[in-house]
């Protein structure tokens, strides 16, 4: 199959997330794939690009701009020869350079649309001039949202894409990082470092206890002074500046002994923890917040309710608990990339 993709790539957010696992899976199964990506302005590439990308518009991803200040090159859209056109996370495109060509995109494709919108408010009347012949949503939650704005018909669930297992060896992943082998390894990654402040005061009661390191990998840091008023206080935290390709991450992930993640959201929107299920493969315990991020999350991670809780769940990871195994197991089956990226290629079946 010939399969077109719009979408970011190679960049540390949620949606780059869903394309890679889905498009990699594609191109392993030896389908054609070609990624129109974004030019990003505020985030630092993960990797270099494969041969099929081609960077060709912009996204709305600063304040200061508005969707109709967007720009797009039609040229590589209306030139590729594709069968199958996946746009995802519509709200942050070109959408009104998009629509005067989708007409032509549509006359030789079958179009798809990949529903990150949290809430079907995000859509206006501007959203709804394309036709898609069909839109994809990750579970029931969305399908319901949805359902109000699209035809129920034509709304599939398909889940989103999570690693798959991928474990590794502690004490050869520490020795790659300069890591000492006898220290308990919380470990943090991406964007935002200041929501990393907040357990500094609760690791620092766990530091007596425990040899510590906190290890924070940023892909690019804003804050210098923040940062180094937190290293000069609490000597048990580290920082690395990196933007980390996925063979990286997991070397972290296999090095740690939980991973961190810090996200607070009372946001009623539908969210998806796209960070958990990239890691939950690796084998590394997860450690989320009970909110609005967990909200489809199980068994298969560790939740702490706020700061006390969190003390305590970081004494009993130290002390040997693993999350439920048979949730991890059951959840990663269900969810994993090759799975999804089968289901991605029988609705394009479907549609043919």
């Amino acid at each position: 199959m010939k399969i077109a993709m719009m979408v970011p790539w190679n960049v540390a957010c949620g949606v780059s997330i869903h394309a890679e696992l889905l498009g990699r899976e594609l191109v392993k199964e030896e389908h054609e794939l070609k990624v129109f990506a974004p030019v990003e302005m505020q985030k630092v590439y993960t990797a270099p690009d494969e041969p099929f990308v081609t960077r060709c518009y912009s996204m709305w991803r600063s304040p200061e701009l508005t969707l109709k200040d967007l720009w797009l090159d039609s040229k590589p859209f209306l030139e590729s020869a594709h069968d199958f056109f996946v746009v995802q996370n519509l709200e942050l495109l070109p959408i009104y350079k998009l629509i005067k060509i989708f007409p032509e995109i549509k006359r030789k494709a079958k179009t798809i649309l990949v529903i990150h919108e949290g809430r079907k408010h995000c859509f206006s009347k501007d959203y709804l001039a394309f036709d898609w012949d069909a839109t994809v949503c990750f579970d029931e939650r969305y399908k319901k949202e949805f359902s109000y704005v699209f035809p129920p018909s034509k709304i599939h669930i398909i889940p989103y894409p999570a690693h798959p297992r991928m474990f590794g060896d502690k004490v050869a992943a520490r020795k790659e990082l300069k890591i000492s082998q006898d220290q308990k390894v919380i470990f943090s990654y991406g964007i935002g470092f200041q929501n990393r402040l907040a357990p500094l005061p609760v690791l620092e009661k766990l530091s007596h206890s425990f040899p510590l390191k906190y290890l924070a990998v940023i892909h690019e840091i804003p804050y210098r002074e923040l940062i180094d008023e937190a290293k000069a206080r609490y000597n048990f935290l580290e920082v690395r500046e990196e933007a980390l390709p996925l063979t990286k991450l997991y070397t972290y992930l296999h090095a740690s002994d939980v991973h961190l993640l810090w996200k607070f959201s009372q946001d009623p929107n539908l969210l998806v923890c796209s960070s958990a299920y990239l890691t939950l493969g690796s084998g590394c315990p997860i450690l989320i917040n009970d909110s609005g991020y967990a909200q489809d999350l199980g068994g298969e991670v560790f939740k702490f309710k706020d700061l006390d809780d969190l003390h305590k769940m970081l004494v009993q990871i130290f002390n040997g608990r693993k999350p439920d195994p048979r949730a991890v197991e059951n959840f990663i089956s269900r969810k994993e990339a090759p799975k999804v990226a089968s289901s991605f290629v029988e609705l394009f079946s479907r549609l043919s």
